[in-house]
């Protein structure tokens, strides 16, 4: 192997952590985009339920980081006082049909998606 040659396998390791990286922050960041989006979309409880806290549902919208940030659970968790979680409620229920998760995904997927091919097409290039 003369001098001037870059051990490829070496160099596809190098290239394959960047690009995992950036792709993992900006997966990240998209599911930070979407969390924000449901807590726009979420309704607030205007009822007279005593057992309901106005704002809970928005305010425990989060997103949980699983498999070493590979992949995002947006989730919304609230618990009425007596332990009743009601966010699926909320979402699903045809009664109460103002679902918030998934409208806020669909209007978010495309800029997410982009963000993350932006990202890694970035890393590529920096390992070039």
């Amino acid at each position: 192997m003369s001098k001037g040659w870059v051990n490829t396998q070496k160099l596809l390791e190098e290239m394959g952590e960047g690009v995992l990286e950036a792709g993992k922050k900006a997966l990240a960041e998209g599911a930070e985009m979407v969390v924000q989006e449901a807590k726009n979309r979420c309704p607030v409880y205007k009822g007279s339920d005593h057992r309901v806290v106005p704002g809970a549902l928005r305010d425990s919208i989060r997103a949980v980081k699983k498999k070493c940030g590979a992949e995002y659970k947006i989730t919304a968790d609230a618990e009425t006082q007596d332990g009743l979680k009601y966010g699926r409620l909320v979402e699903f229920s045809p009664r109460i049909n103002k679902p918030f998760m998934y409208p806020a995904m669909d209007a978010q997927r495309e800029a997410v998606k982009d963000r993350i091919v932006e990202a890694v097409k970035a890393a590529v290039r920096r390992t070039k």
